[in-house]
């Protein structure tokens, strides 16, 4: 459940941002979505009935220095990738993916959360700028018109992070990573990546991700083009997320779960 103060949501000037997730999340289902069951509220706080997930998010993962294979990267992508699609469909930007809005359930599912900021695409959006720095596509960074593609560049940065274990930009501020993304592009060394054991056509689908110029970007002329280039033997990546067997398991929680039942 999740449980918002109502004088902290004024407080916040948060009123817009929540009763835009509420009203988003009352219209959405999807397995690969963070759903919300219903919602009431009281004098003081709006409570929203959310989907169970005991896995913890992706950055709590990557803080306990969990390191990442390529069959579980592929897998995490496509999962999240399952799940704009959905959104996508529906003409919704999600404008804020990272690790911290990426949960697993207890089976190593990821479902994506947090609508906070999401917004129905429409082509004038320049002053909607909303979202977390180190994740946010250099369009949106520089005040610019963006469409769905902002959400694919974040997925660059979270595989590149993964890999990596740092963001491709790194900058305390909006002004900071303006400087970083006008003086580089920023890319994985394939020879490097694949001394390390990650394929070519992983290097190249971060790399094309990583694109700061959304006409180049990999998913700027649809979400078909990442399912054609990193799962080309699954013509849909939500199969391939459905049927692959789970190469990241929360076993702690499995155990506990079972302690519980007996």
């Amino acid at each position: 459940m999740k449980i918002m103060s109502k004088p902290k949501i004024i407080r916040k000037n948060s009123i817009k941002n929540v009763l835009n997730e509420k009203n988003l999340l009352s219209k959405l289902h999807n397995p690969f979505l963070v759903n919300m069951i219903f919602s009431f509220q009281d004098n003081d706080n709006l409570y929203l009935i959310m989907d169970l997930l005991l896995g913890g998010d992706l950055r709590y993962h990557l803080n306990k220095s969990e390191i990442f294979n390529e069959i579980q990267l592929k897998f995490f992508l496509s999962c999240v990738i399952s799940g704009l699609n959905y959104l996508h469909n529906k003409k919704i930007i999600h404008k804020d993916i990272k690790p911290e809005n990426l949960v697993f359930d207890i089976n190593g599912y990821l479902h994506i959360t947090d609508l906070g900021i999401s917004k129905i695409y429409h082509e004038e959006n320049s002053e909607e700028n909303s979202g977390t720095p180190g994740y946010m596509a250099p369009e949106v960074l520089f005040n610019k018109n963006h469409d769905y593609s902002v959400d694919f560049f974040a997925l660059g940065v979270i595989g590149y992070e993964i890999i990596m274990r740092q963001r491709p930009y790194l900058g305390k501020d909006k002004k900071e990573l303006r400087k970083e993304i006008i003086n580089k592009q920023a890319k994985l060394n394939k020879e490097e990546m694949l001394i390390r054991g990650w394929s070519n056509i992983c290097t190249d689908f971060i790399n094309n991700l990583l694109q700061r110029k959304k006409e180049k970007r990999l998913g700027y002329n649809g979400i078909k083009e990442l399912k054609v280039l990193y799962f080309r033997k699954n013509s849909l990546v939500q199969r391939h997320a459905h049927t692959q067997d789970r190469p990241y398991m929360i076993y702690h929680l499995r155990l506990l779960i079972r302690q519980l039942q007996k």
